[in-house]
């Protein structure tokens, strides 16, 4: 059959109107999945923010691939390492994790052809083992403590003996994130970055709990120079570095001690976090604000709330949705009946 005259001219018409609508948006595809890591959102809380009108924005570095921040560190470790003649091709990259920094190098690593021999406590939940599996990664098993879902800070210190003991072999490279020195240049010239850029430079004060110390550390180099507030969390239960017991506390990814990295120079204020306090406003967060994060995002917005109080009602503060509530759907706040 034969078109109309009438339908050929109103042909580029019609093909126009049943064209996608048109965003703004142009992202370009990416060549790999570690050029994926990074460049997260940042979204403004609504119903829970500060009651005394302080902005609260939470950046969801659950938007990296394997669903957690550490995408960030693992990928500076392994290209950092790269670029000092570090590695050789097939080598074995050893690590010690709470469970986000595993996945995230397994990722790395399988990506760029190393294999990744992770040791982790039994302590961690069990999502986080499955995960590691799934991107074919090597677990070595240290038995805990406590057991399942307490982590204490004698757990750290095993494991970390045991990523030494591992990374003697030939052909093994240990990156030891606590000690790592590609990660706080990096954070500083990424995250850093990305907040200062997002906010417009608008942002008065950043807060984050921590693991490794080196997030907080990078940030702090990027935005205190400019007059940005930074305030540290640390375990309640476990208050290594205000001088307190080290105890066993629920806040997995957090470490409950000194770290290597920490500076209290680069820090206006050190805040503990409680682990009922976390897990209630992990609970909150989901219910109220649609956002699907783990325990230690939940105890970073209390701490923004308790820095909102100090600040007042002007303040911009900007704080990190570390990782996905998957790797928490069998335990507290996710796991209860």
């Amino acid at each position: 059959m034969r078109a109309r005259d009438s339908d050929k001219h109103h042909a580029p018409a019609l093909a126009r109107a049943l064209a996608f609508p048109a965003t703004g948006r142009h992202d370009p595809g990416v060549d790999s999945i570690l050029d994926a890591i990074g460049d997260t959102p940042l979204v403004r809380l609504r119903r829970c923010a500060p009651t005394n009108g302080a902005e609260l924005w939470l950046k969801l570095e659950s938007r990296n691939p394997t669903g957690s921040m550490k995408d960030r560190m693992a990928l500076a470790m392994i290209a950092g390492a790269e670029r000092d003649g570090l590695l050789a091709p097939g080598d074995t990259v050893v690590e010690y994790t709470g469970g986000s920094t595993g996945p995230a190098l397994a990722l790395v690593c399988r990506a760029k052809g190393y294999r990744a021999l992770i040791v982790m406590a039994d302590c961690f939940t069990e999502e986080r083992f499955q995960l590691m599996r799934a991107l074919g990664a090597d677990i070595d098993v240290v038995p805990s403590v406590e057991g399942r879902p307490k982590v204490t800070s004698r757990d750290i210190d095993n494991m970390v003996a045991r990523a030494r003991e591992l990374a003697s072999a030939p052909g093994h490279y240990a990156t030891d994130q606590f000690n790592n020195p590609y990660i706080i240049p990096d954070h500083r010239d990424r995250l850093g970055r990305e907040i200062w850029e997002q906010t417009h430079g608008r942002v008065t004060a950043f807060c984050h709990g921590m693991g490794t110390a080196s997030s907080l550390m990078g940030v702090s180099d990027a935005l205190r120079p400019r007059g940005v507030f930074i305030q540290a969390h640390e375990p309640a239960a476990s208050a290594a570095i205000s001088g307190g017991v080290r105890g066993p506390f629920l806040i997995q990814g957090w470490t409950g001690l000194v770290m290597p990295h920490w500076d209290p120079d680069k820090v206006d204020h050190l805040e503990p976090i409680s682990d009922g306090d976390a897990l209630e406003m992990t609970r909150r967060l989901a219910r109220d604000e649609g956002i699907f994060a783990g325990i230690s995002t939940g105890a970073n917005i209390v701490g923004a709330h308790r820095l909102s109080e100090r600040l007042g009602p002007a303040a911009v503060i900007v704080t990190l949705a570390v990782d996905t509530g998957f790797k928490y759907l069998s335990v507290s706040p996710y796991g209860d009946p």
